[in-house]
C-alpha cells in the first residue's frame, strides 16, 4: 500500500469512525471531569493560535500555580485527545460561517433579482406608454443597458466593475443602431 492510499484510507476510516460516533468529538466525553472538560473549552475557545500555555495563562492569574495547571492540562490533553477535538471544533464552525454566508448571499442575489426584475418591467411599462417620437436613442439605450447590466450583475454573469464587457449572448449597443 503507497503512503497516499494509506492516507486515502486513514482518512475514510476517521470520517466514517466520526460519522458513527452518537456525539460531536468536543462535547464532554465519557469519563471526563467536569474540571478537565471546562479546561479543554479554554483551550478550545483560544482558537486558532491555542496552545496549552496560551490557554494556561488566559485562565490562572496566580503565576505560582500556572506551572502546576500547566502539568495538569498537558495530561488532560494527551488523555482527552484535546488537539484532535479543537481542531474538529475549528472545522465544524468554519463550516457553520461558510453555511451562514452562502445563506447571505443567496438572500442577497435573490433580492437583487427581484429589484431589477421590477426595474426592467417599470421600463417596459413606460416604454408602452410612452410616444416613440418623444424618446431619444440615447435614453432608451441606457435604460436597456442599466437595467441589463444590474440584472446580470444580480446573477452573477458580470463582476460589476462598470466595464461594458460583452458577455456570450448579450447585446451591444452601438452607434450604428442610432436613429432606428
Amino acid at each position: 500500500m503507497t503512503d497516499f492510499d494509506k492516507a486515502i484510507d486513514e482518512a475514510w476510516h476517521h470520517d466514517a469512525l466520526a460519522a458513527m460516533l452518537p456525539y460531536e468529538s468536543w462535547e464532554r466525553l465519557a469519563g471526563e471531569s467536569s474540571l478537565a472538560f471546562a479546561a479543554f473549552c479554554a483551550f478550545r475557545d483560544y482558537g486558532p493560535e491555542r496552545s496549552i500555555r496560551k490557554a494556561v495563562e488566559a485562565a490562572e492569574k496566580d503565576e505560582d500555580k500556572r506551572d502546576k495547571r500547566y502539568r495538569v492540562w498537558r495530561n488532560w490533553c494527551t488523555q482527552f485527545r484535546w488537539r484532535e477535538r479543537a481542531a474538529d471544533f475549528d472545522r465544524y464552525t468554519e463550516k457553520l460561517k461558510q453555511e451562514e454566508f452562502r445563506k447571505t448571499i443567496e438572500a442577497q442575489g435573490e433580492m437583487h433579482r427581484k429589484v431589477t426584475g421590477k426595474m426592467l418591467e417599470v421600463v417596459k411599462e413606460k416604454l408602452e406608454r410612452m410616444n416613440p417620437d418623444d424618446l431619444s436613442q440615447g435614453t432608451v439605450t441606457e435604460w436597456v443597458q442599466t437595467a441589463i447590466r444590474a440584472e446580470r450583475e444580480a446573477a452573477g454573469l458580470s463582476a460589476g466593475n462598470g466595464r461594458n464587457e460583452p458577455k456570450q449572448g448579450e447585446l451591444n449597443f452601438t452607434p450604428d443602431f442610432q436613429g432606428l
